[in-house]
């Protein structure tokens, strides 16, 4: 039998979703099919700032974190240490959302051809109007398109890209086995992703990690976005209310390291957190952005408190960066 597939948090928020007057999209969602959901949970084009890399110094600390050094991002860093400056490289991007990453990989310079594509039709068009007018259109292929639609080509790859987007699709093992296959022997997977607890089911120390640090932030910091609402705890959410606001989400984000490791050999691997950061700021995110000395102070604190959790073992990375190369006949029995 699952744990947690429904609790009294899940039944709290459903209360407040209904006072705000979502009533309707709540059943929408409930009655659709799946791809449907899916669909629907990523068609929005604007996102408000809510999210932990919403805030300016905590993408400063990633930055820190993977290249060594706040101003360089890992875009350059990755393509000026390993990909080179050539131009002729030839990329997939699958779930590319609204194509800023992708985007921001075509400015490095190194890509011939990037092709990306996503379920959301919304977001394609959005994507294919920025390289317009970024006049990468060329570089850029945007297609509105199932991971499954896909026809892995054999041995033809340079890179393959996955920027947030591995830990929705099903099937990780399978998944990576043909993108192994697909890659040239000296071809690279390159990873930005949330590997941690599938469908968010948090574990005991990380959320009593991340309440701690709640009670400790002044009021004005814990206001939610949209309801004004103070956020007072964070919870492990039940497994019914994940399925039915998107069954993507984490669906198999725990399988993601070991079977990476299975398929690929890693060149270079950098973890950044998020383990409490994540939640801790998620859906107040934009009271971190007034840039006043006390804001950046509890900034600080919060980061800190971070590091010394992980760097003692207590909880581990929820995000990692990496470049693999395909192992010798990875992927050959898929």
């Amino acid at each position: 039998m699952l744990h947690n597939l429904i609790n009294r948090h899940d039944l709290v928020r459903l209360l407040e979703k209904l006072e705000e007057g979502a009533l309707r999209k709540i059943l929408g969602k409930v009655f659709r099919a799946r791809g449907a959901r899916v669909q629907q949970a990523w068609q929005k084009v604007d996102s408000p700032p809510i999210h932990w890399w919403d805030i300016p110094e905590v993408r400063r600390r990633w930055n820190s974190k993977i290249t060594g050094d706040e101003r360089l991002d890992h875009f350059d860093y990755f393509a000026e240490k390993y990909f080179g400056r050539s131009g002729r490289l030839v990329a997939v991007s699958p779930g590319c959302g609204r194509g800023d990453v992708e985007l921001r990989w075509a400015r490095t310079g190194v890509f011939a051809r990037i092709e990306a594509f996503d379920l959301s039709p919304a977001r394609i068009a959005h994507a294919r109007r920025q390289a317009q007018e970024a006049g990468l259109g060329q570089v850029l292929q945007f297609a509105v398109k199932d991971i499954q639609q896909f026809d892995w080509p054999e041995s033809a790859l340079d890179v393959v890209i996955f920027e947030g987007s591995l830990h929705h699709f099903r099937q990780v093992e399978e998944l990576l086995g043909k993108v192994a296959r697909a890659l040239k022997p000296d071809g690279f997977l390159f990873l930005n992703e949330f590997v941690g607890p599938a469908r968010f089911q948090w574990s005991d120390r990380q959320l009593e990690a991340v309440n701690g640090l709640l009670q400790l932030l002044p009021e004005r910091l814990r206001v939610r976005y949209g309801n004004g609402r103070v956020k007072r705890r964070v919870y492990r959410p039940g497994r019914l209310w994940m399925y039915f606001s998107d069954p993507s989400e984490a669906v198999e984000s725990d399988r993601i390291r070991p079977a990476v490791r299975r398929h690929f050999e890693p060149v270079e691997e950098r973890e950044y957190g998020g383990t409490v950061l994540n939640l801790l700021f998620s859906e107040i995110a934009h009271n971190f952005l007034d840039g006043s000395e006390e804001t950046a102070a509890w900034l600080k604190f919060c980061f800190e408190a971070e590091d010394l959790l992980l760097e003692h073992g207590e909880l581990s990375s929820d995000y990692l960066v990496g470049l693999y190369r395909p192992r010798p006949e990875a992927g050959k029995e898929v």
